[in-house]
C-alpha cells in the first residue's frame, strides 16, 4: 500500500477525489460518537441555549440516514470531524432542540420573511438539514457526504419497516441553517482590493451551501455578533444563512458538486 504517497499528494491537482477518501471513512453514527456529536454541535446556535444532547441522541438512533466523517485508521473511538443528517421537523416538534433552532431562527427573520418560517416549521414533509463540519476539513469531501444523505432518504421511503417510518423520510422540502463568511473587500487575482459598486462576496465554508443558496425558495442572513474570533481580517464578518429549498432542486445540487470536484467518470 502507499498510503503515504497519496496522502502527500492531497494538495496536487490529480485524482484529488481518490485520495481525499483515502483519509476519511464515512460511517453511520454510532453511541460511541455521542461526545463527538456533541463537541461538533456545542455552538450551533451561536451561544444561545441549546439541547445539543438529546439532538445527538436522535441523530444516532436514526440508524438508516445520516452520516459521520471520521480521520481514517484512527479507531472507531475518534471523534467525528463532521456530521450530515435530517430530521423530520413534524414529528420532533415538540423536542427541545427544534424549540429551541425555530426561535432562534425566528428572532433572525425579517418580518417579510416571518410567515414563511413559521410555515415551514408548521408544514408537513419538511426535513430540517442538520451539516456541522470542523473548519479545516477538505471541501472533498462534500459530494459523498451529500451523495450519502439524499440517497439514504430515498432509501428509507422504500426500506423502512413501517408505513409511519417510511412517510417521515418523505421530504418535499428542506429547512438548512449555515454558516458562511462575508468578504466587505474582496481582492481581485492581482491582490487588489477592489469595491465591486460595493457589493460584498460571499465565502462559503461548505461547498454545497452555495449551491442551495443559488436555487433556494426563500433566505435571510445576519451578521454574528460578537464573533469569538477576532481575526486579524477585519473586512471578513462571520455570517448564518437560513434558507428554505424544494426537494426538487437537489439532483442538481447533487450534481454541480459532482462537476466541481471531478467525481470519478
Amino acid at each position: 500500500e502507499e498510503d503515504s504517497e497519496e496522502e502527500e499528494d492531497l494538495d496536487g491537482s490529480d485524482d484529488d477525489d481518490e485520495d481525499i477518501m483515502v483519509d476519511f471513512e464515512f460511517q453511520d453514527p454510532t453511541e460511541i460518537d455521542f461526545h463527538g456529536l456533541k463537541a461538533l454541535l456545542g455552538n450551533y446556535l451561536d451561544g444561545a441555549e441549546f439541547s445539543s444532547s438529546p439532538l445527538c441522541d436522535a441523530i444516532i438512533a436514526q440508524k438508516t440516514v445520516g452520516t459521520v466523517i471520521k480521520a481514517q485508521g484512527a479507531g472507531d473511538d475518534m471523534d467525528p470531524v463532521a456530521v450530515m443528517s435530517v430530521m423530520n421537523i413534524q414529528d420532533k416538534k415538540d423536542t427541545a432542540y427544534i424549540k429551541e433552532i425555530a426561535a432562534y431562527l425566528k428572532n433572525r427573520c425579517p418580518k417579510d420573511l416571518k410567515d414563511k418560517l413559521n410555515e415551514a416549521f408548521n408544514s408537513k414533509g419538511v426535513g430540517f438539514l442538520l451539516n456541522e463540519r470542523v473548519i479545516n476539513i477538505p471541501p472533498e469531501t462534500a459530494s459523498p457526504l451529500v451523495e450519502g444523505l439524499f440517497d439514504e432518504i430515498a432509501w428509507a421511503t422504500e426500506d423502512e419497516p413501517t408505513e409511519e417510518l417510511r412517510e417521515s423520510f418523505k421530504f418535499s422540502k428542506y429547512l438548512i441553517f449555515s454558516r458562511l463568511y462575508r468578504d466587505d473587500e474582496p481582492e481581485d487575482e492581482a491582490g487588489q482590493k477592489r469595491k465591486r459598486d460595493g457589493e460584498p462576496m460571499m465565502l462559503y465554508t461548505r461547498p454545497e451551501d452555495e449551491f442551495f443558496h443559488q436555487s433556494c425558495e426563500w433566505s435571510f442572513m445576519w451578521k454574528v455578533k460578537d464573533a469569538e474570533d477576532k481575526s486579524d481580517i477585519q473586512d471578513i464578518k462571520p455570517m448564518r444563512l437560513c434558507m428554505l429549498v424544494d426537494a426538487s432542486v437537489v439532483p442538481e445540487v447533487r450534481e454541480k458538486l459532482k462537476k466541481q470536484f471531478g467525481a470519478a467518470a
